[in-house]
């Protein structure tokens, strides 16, 4: 593995099984994520979006196994993540942090902000008393939040400032890497923007690298260095960001960048809806997971399945016609 890169992923899959009848047999799984290969480098915010379902959270959880894997590899810095004991993924969990989704249900309602922010100082034996207070408030200041909310409850707070709660949370044990699993979904657009350039500001001050997974593509150009795009479990496209928002090349990709909202009157861009519904991952598609809704289908898609391969300049296009056609659509 090379020296800058810290999280390499490779054919990680996660089944979640289905259970029927009286003895709860298993009768099938759901794909949430299927044989998925990603590097991400040391300082780079790597951006994953896709439409709700395809496997995006669930790929964060499981390569810093909050979720056991089914088959794959997650290497931080040449470690397997998933074959360390319980003692050295305790350990390793100062270095690797989660943002969750939703700031009101990811705050235990029972506990203050104090509680809250260092309890992650006492469980791993890094202050108590008096020096965890201080490392609490200093955090808090540092994500926007004055020294007297330490004492308050989750629920006299906004959603933006329950978001900060937990950006805090993550930040006191000063992590390496962090996975920002939809942090700004549940916010109104104003806030959005202020939780995004705080995880920028602490990108800077802490040397952080981010996988920062969302479906607003409007941040996701903004904030990332590198963006995968995911459908049904599976990476359909990666690239610099630069590249794949000036030229995305899979029929996926393309559709879902046609419907970024725009500002510009005189722009002419059409929106492309994709026909038919999601496949279900517990039973996809032959061949091509995404050939049912495309537009471009031929009948070497619906039989075999296109590998994720380099079509020019380190852009990456799981696409047969984009492969066949010498690398763009």
């Amino acid at each position: 593995m090379e020296a800058d890169v810290m999280f390499q992923l490779k054919n990680i899959q996660k089944f979640f099984p289905i259970r029927t009848g009286l003895f709860s047999r298993v009768t099938a799984h759901v794909r949430a994520v299927d044989k998925v290969s990603l590097t991400i480098r040391r300082g780079e915010t790597m951006g994953l979006v896709g439409e709700s379902g395809c496997g995006k959270s669930t790929l964060g959880r499981t390569m810093l196994h909050l979720l056991s894997p089914t088959s794959g590899e997650s290497l931080y810095k040449n470690r397997d993540v998933f074959s360390l004991s319980t003692q050295e993924l305790r350990k390793l969990r100062r270095e690797l942090q989660f943002i969750f989704q939703d700031p009101y249900s990811s705050l235990n309602p029972r506990l203050n902000v104090s509680e809250i922010v260092g309890e992650a100082l006492s469980v791993h034996g890094l202050a108590h008393g008096r020096e965890r207070d201080e490392r609490v408030k200093e955090i808090l200041s540092v994500c926007g939040l004055a020294p007297q909310h330490a004492k308050r409850y989750p629920h006299e707070f906004s959603g933006g400032q329950r978001q900060r709660i937990g950006i805090a949370r993550t930040l006191v044990l000063n992590p390496e890497f962090v996975v920002a699993d939809e942090p700004i979904a549940s916010l109104d657009v104003s806030i959005q923007a202020q939780i995004v350039n705080l995880m920028e500001e602490h990108k800077d001050q802490f040397g952080l690298t981010y996988l920062f997974i969302s479906h607003d593509l409007s941040m996701v150009k903004y904030i990332s260095d590198h963006v995968a795009v995911m459908y049904l479990g599976k990476i359909a496209e990666l690239s610099s960001t630069a590249a794949l928002y000036k030229d995305p090349q899979h029929p996926y990709t393309i559709a879902l960048m046609s419907a970024i909202p725009s500002i510009d009157v005189d722009a002419q861009k059409k929106r492309i809806v994709l026909q038919g519904d999601v496949p279900s991952p517990s039973h996809p598609p032959s061949g091509c997971y995404f050939h049912p809704r495309c537009p471009y289908t031929m009948e070497r898609c619906r039989i075999e399945e296109p590998k994720l391969r380099d079509i020019g300049g380190g852009h990456l296009a799981a696409c047969h016609l984009v492969q066949q056609g010498g690398g763009r659509l």
